[in-house]
This record gives structure tokens, sequence and C-alpha cells, in this order.
């Protein structure tokens, strides 16, 4: 009898990964967090913004709520993982476009209405082509009203 696959990987014995590994994943992740401002620096000050400046200006209270929306949308953007999020950018633009894409569906009811109806006859077809066009040209001619004399 063929054992299960979960319990037969539970009973395996795995390897710790090599501590030159963990400690260069910890290098790069410090790294890469004091890239951005307000972190520690290896000294352990703390780095100044880099648009501090710019808030001290006389405008700033003005500019403040739309530099707040942006800083909104950083940090939701911060909390999907950078790998995944272009595949994930990718999917919602795929599902975004099914969704303009993809006609509603008919429901059962009138397609059984639509098969109860009689077909149509070419004859009948142009004779309701012609009173469309007919109603479509009274509703101009309305529309435009009389001509003023020249």
């Amino acid at each position: 009898m063929k054992p299960d696959l979960e319990q037969t990987l539970r009973t395996l014995r795995w390897r710790d990964p090599p501590q030159a590994f963990l400690q260069q994943t910890l290098d790069l992740a410090l790294a890469e967090s004091r890239q951005r401002s307000g972190v520690r620096r290896a000294s352990g000050a703390l780095e100044r913004p880099s648009d501090s400046a710019k808030l001290q200006r006389a405008g700033a209270l003005q500019d403040a709520p739309a530099r707040n929306r942006k800083r909104h949308l950083f940090a939701w953007l911060a909390f999907i993982p950078r790998p995944l999020r272009l595949p994930l950018a990718a999917c919602w633009l795929l599902a975004f476009y099914f969704r303009l894409t993809t006609p509603e569906a008919i429901p059962q009811s009138t397609l059984e209405n639509y098969a109860k109806l009689p077909p149509v006859t070419p004859a009948q077809l142009i004779a309701h082509l012609a009173e469309a066009k007919r109603l479509a040209d009274e509703l101009l001619e309305q529309r435009r009203g009389p001509i003023p004399p020249l």
C-alpha cells in the first residue's frame, strides 16, 4: 500500500539552511530597509525624510491632503510583497478585462419566451426598418425646427 504523501513529508528530516545564506538574507533585508526615510541608520541615528524641507514652506497646508492620499496608496502597496505586485496587477487587469468583455447571462425565462415567439420574416424586418427610418426623420425635423428666412 502506498503511504500518504503528507505523512511521508512529516517524517522526513529537514536540513537547516546554511548559516551564510541566513546571514546574507538578513544583511540584504537590513540594507533595503535603510534605504527608506525615517529608518535607523547603522550609526543609530534616524534619517531625516527628504521631503521635510518642502513641508516648511508657506503653501504646505494646502498640499498636505494630496500628499497624505499618495502616502496612503503607497502604504497599501507596502503590504503586498514586492515579487507579487506585478503578477497581482496583471491578474487584476485580466479580471477587469473579462468583467468588461463578458456578456451578462440571459435568464432562462427570457430564452424560453424568445423560443415561443413566431419567426420573423424578411418582409417584417424591412417594414420595421422603414418605420424606424420614418420616425427618425420626423424626430430630426422636429429637432431642427423651422428654417429662419435669410
